[in-house]
């Protein structure tokens, strides 16, 4: 960080909070808000994410903007919910006069009020909002008026509501990527000049948690930016962190449109889940402790006893908060805090992830087939006996209403209903097939040996890439002592053992690994993306929706991601059936768009870690040198682990 920037400077005064200051320039500022805003503050995102979930087509709703200055946010966040059909009605308020004056010059939009009020007006006067939130209004507070703006927003939340306050957060980053994203524009207001100044004046993300109070979390969204969240008790979900698991059992909502019987006088579900993989059952999870009626069905008699997916990324955390599982995960696991990456026997650079993934700054490693048993475990205490294995699809009709789907088990052919059907089968998904989806080649075509081994000496709590020239060797710690180790090959190598990765790790890296019993995956990268992620009921998720190259741990966090989107998602379509076309192409388009941040990041890493000499090598080293230095390497961290997807 910049040495100016590593205080925050609290007592710095911006040009706009002079009440001299020129009122055309003044204006000027207010309106460029719309555009700056809508470039870097992340409303869009946090509106989909967090308040569209809470909103009902029926049901009125009711949103407080608290320092609303032009009052571009409220407006947007208006305007989405209107053309979501939600039924929302925004209040915005700002004591300063001259903020007041210009919002309410503008066009007025149905269901938004502007006052001219504090936070403190309001709850004194017993006012109550379903959602309380702010713009940039937490870096202008001093310690005691920050107090008084959570007290406030606390009084003001309803029963069940969730205040969420957005802010900059302080790095170099911000500071020289507004510095120069500025520089040419916005000449003749205070945008250029304010914003510089208010990032010297915000937090960072340890410095807010060291301030407020407990039960308030701080989650670091894109480069840059803060979201101070607090729930008040029973909003939007059960607050199962630190739950015991029977609690939560017992007090989670009940089933949406419970006892519905399907055409053959079965049960229909809300949800069937086809693959119980490690996405399949987490998905699973968070639409039971959403009251949803869910069953998963999964072809494999057994579950599997291979490691495969290791790493579980900052992002893909809070999936398994809301499932009560993070604190039961990391106790298990290795907490990977940084890495190294290595060429001829000498450090090119190193990476921390202490400031890019926020609440959890690192990236859980634990084998996938124990994550699967933490996450069947789960789902058994939320929705006893919906877990079926050895169940086996054989044909899925979407009959408009509803998804029937033929299935075989122990023998026996039985038609299934469910109000949606989501694919969660894996990179050949039959489900995929079924609905006649066409997947999409993204490149590929790379060929790796991986096994596990005794760690040997390497630190426990550190990546080694190791950017050679015969091909890209990784290795990352495990649990029990051991480390996962990763070789680049020159063609697929299924009959590879042990002692032949061995040697191809020694003769790039010299480390002589301990022998090993452990078996050796022999893999080529195939990278696809479905057409569509949904057709009428039936959405896909995880590898049916996206098939991502394993390099960089990308692709169970990336259906995971896809499930925190999807859940709340298919909870509003069921509960609300008007709005499912609008939040199910949402979901399709966004997660596409991530897919394809991921393909585009996973096809960089394959690139980097391809063999080189000479002058590619030079270069290569030359950019991974560069990359591993502030400001760069925060902007690195954040994409290492999964913080834009």
């Amino acid at each position: 960080m910049l040495p100016f920037l590593r205080r925050r400077a609290s007592d710095a005064v911006e040009l706009m909070d002079d009440p001299g200051c020129d009122p055309e320039v003044l204006s000027r500022t207010y309106d460029y808000f719309q555009y700056v805003n809508a470039a870097v503050s992340g409303w869009r995102g946090v509106y989909r994410r967090e308040i569209r979930p809470l909103l009902s087509t029926s049901r009125e709703s009711t949103l407080l903007d608290i320092g609303s200055g032009g009052g571009d946010v409220a407006r947007a966040l208006a305007r989405w919910a209107a053309r979501d059909g939600l039924l929302l009605t925004v209040t915005a308020i700002d004591p300063d006069a001259r903020a007041h004056r210009f919002a309410t010059a503008r066009p007025p939009l149905p269901r938004l009020t502007f006052r001219q009020a504090l936070s403190s007006d309001l709850a004194d006067e017993g006012a109550r909002f379903d959602v309380v939130v702010s713009n940039h209004v937490l870096h202008h507070l001093t310690g005691a008026q920050l107090g008084g703006l959570l007290a406030d927003c606390q009084r003001l939340a309803a029963p069940g509501g969730r205040v969420l306050l957005g802010d900059i957060e302080r790095s170099t980053f911000a500071y020289v990527g507004f510095g120069l994203g500025t520089w040419p524009l916005f000449r003749d207001s205070y945008i250029r000049a304010d914003g510089l100044t208010s990032i010297r004046r915000s937090f960072t993300a340890p410095e807010l948690r060291a301030v407020v109070p407990p039960g308030w979390d701080v989650v670091r969204e894109h480069p840059s930016r803060l979201l101070l969240r607090w729930d008040g008790p029973g909003a939007g979900l059960p607050p199962l962190r630190g739950w015991s698991a029977t609690r939560a059992t017992e007090q989670r909502p009940r089933p949406a449109r419970s006892g519905a019987e399907a055409s053959d006088g079965q049960r229909m579900r809300d949800v069937i889940v086809v693959g119980g993989g490690p996405v399949g059952i987490l998905l699973a999870g968070l639409l039971a402790v959403r009251g949803l009626d869910v069953e998963v069905l999964e072809r494999r008699a057994e579950p599997s006893r291979r490691s495969r997916a290791i790493g579980i990324h900052p992002p893909s955390m809070r999936a398994l908060e809301e499932l009560g599982l993070a604190d039961a995960v990391v106790e298990r696991a290795v907490r990977i805090r940084g890495g190294e990456v290595r060429c001829d026997g000498r450090a090119l650079g190193r990476l921390t992830f202490r400031e890019a993934a926020g609440q959890h700054p690192f990236v859980v490693s634990l084998p996938q087939y124990e994550t699967e048993a933490l996450l069947r475990a789960r789902f058994d205490e939320l929705s006893p006996g919906r877990y079926r294995s050895g169940v086996t699809v054989t044909d899925v009709r979407d009959r408009g209403d509803r998804v029937e789907l033929e299935v075989e088990e122990a023998g026996t052919a039985t038609v299934l209903e469910a109000r949606y059907v989501v694919a969660a089968d894996g990179a050949r998904s039959v489900i995929r097939a079924l609905a006649g989806i066409r997947g999409i080649e993204r490149g590929g075509g790379d060929t790796y040996l991986m096994s596990d081994y005794p760690a040997g000496e390497q630190a426990a709590e550190q990546a080694v890439l190791y950017f050679e020239r015969g091909g890209v060797v990784e290795s990352f710690p495990l649990p029990g002592g051991r480390r996962r180790w990763v070789a680049m090959t020159s063609s697929l190598q299924p009959d590879a053992s042990s002692h032949d990765l061995a040697a191809i790790v020694e003769s790039r890296t010299g480390v002589v690994l301990p022998s090993s019993g452990a078996s050796v995956s022999a893999f080529s990268v195939q990278q696809r993306l479905a057409e569509r992620l949904v057709s009428g009921r039936i959405v896909l998720v995880g590898d049916a929706a996206h098939q991502i190259s394993p390099i960089g741990g990308q692709g169970m966090n990336l259906g995971w991601l896809d499930g925190l989107l999807l859940a709340p998602a298919l909870a509003l379509a069921i509960r609300e059936p008007d709005a499912a076309a609008s939040v199910l192409a949402d979901y399709d388009r966004r997660r596409r768009r991530s897919a394809r941040m991921a393909a585009r990041q996973a096809g960089f890493n394959m690139m980097m870690g391809r063999p080189a000499t000479g002058l590619r090598l030079r270069l290569r080293n030359g950019l991974v040198r560069t990359l591993a230095v502030p400001p760069a390497s925060a902007v690195l961290a954040s994409a290492f682990t999964m913080r834009w997807l």
